[in-house]
């Protein structure tokens, strides 16, 4: 290798090594692409309890899509630390189908009937004939938010889980008119014991928002039992 190429490679070695000393040096207050949890302000979750409903029409929940940023990096435990609070940040490799499932599970806890499209996203023109006579309204949402983290607060023995679920929700007939479109956030934290299902609480969390919505109740054509939303 020639001198004056040495001394470039040298050169870029020593800038990336600069750059790494900076980073470490001055760390991010929560892991790239995350937002901040305020344990203080965050409700508990708790255990969620979807609105009783009826309707007699089915409801087709389309496979979630997702645009929910990733977290990238994170800060980990150290039995001596610099930085407060301390995160344990989660990767959600199928998140998005996850809460489908958790979500749809909520919803049928309301008493709705709900199917669920596995092989799509319950769009007009793959509903089959047998299915179409019955005019379901079909539920489509995209996954926007996604956040699970576990937090550790200086002078706090109590570990915490806390996340953010945020979906677009469509509703619409079998013929493709939209009927709704809205936008739903639910946050919260818990205890963490190591064995709750946080992904499971916020899917619950989010049926229990859409149960209570009436918007949303309307569009699928359903009342809450007890009294008309």
């Amino acid at each position: 290798m020639s001198s004056a190429r040495l001394s470039s490679v040298l050169a870029v070695l020593a800038m990336t090594s600069g750059a790494a000393g900076c980073y470490w040096s001055s760390p991010p207050s929560v892991p790239h692409r995350l937002t901040d949890i305020d344990l203080a302000e965050a409700p508990p979750l708790g255990l969620p309890h979807p609105r009783l409903l009826q309707g007699s029409r089915i409801v087709v929940l389309g496979r979630f899509d997702s645009t929910a940023p990733q977290p990238i990096g994170g800060l980990y435990d150290r039995s001596d630390y610099e930085i407060d609070p301390l995160y344990r940040t989660y990767f959600f490799k199928d998140g998005a189908i996850e809460i489908f499932e958790h979500v749809s599970d909520g919803l049928r806890a309301s008493g709705l009937t709900v199917l669920k499209d596995y092989a799509g996203h319950a769009e007009p023109s793959t509903i089959e004939a047998p299915l179409r006579a019955k005019s379901p309204m079909l539920v489509q949402a995209t996954v926007t938010t996604l956040q699970h983290d576990q937090i550790r607060e200086k002078g706090d023995d109590q570990d915490w889980e806390a996340g953010r679920l945020g979906i677009d929700l469509t509703v619409t007939d079998v013929n493709g008119a939209q009927i709704m479109s809205k936008r739903y956030l639910v946050a919260g934290r818990v205890h963490y014991d190591g064995q709750t299902e946080l992904l499971r609480l916020l899917g619950w969390k989010m049926a229990e928002a859409l149960s209570a919505d009436p918007d949303f109740v309307r569009a699928i054509g359903a009342q809450a039992i007890g009294g008309a939303s």
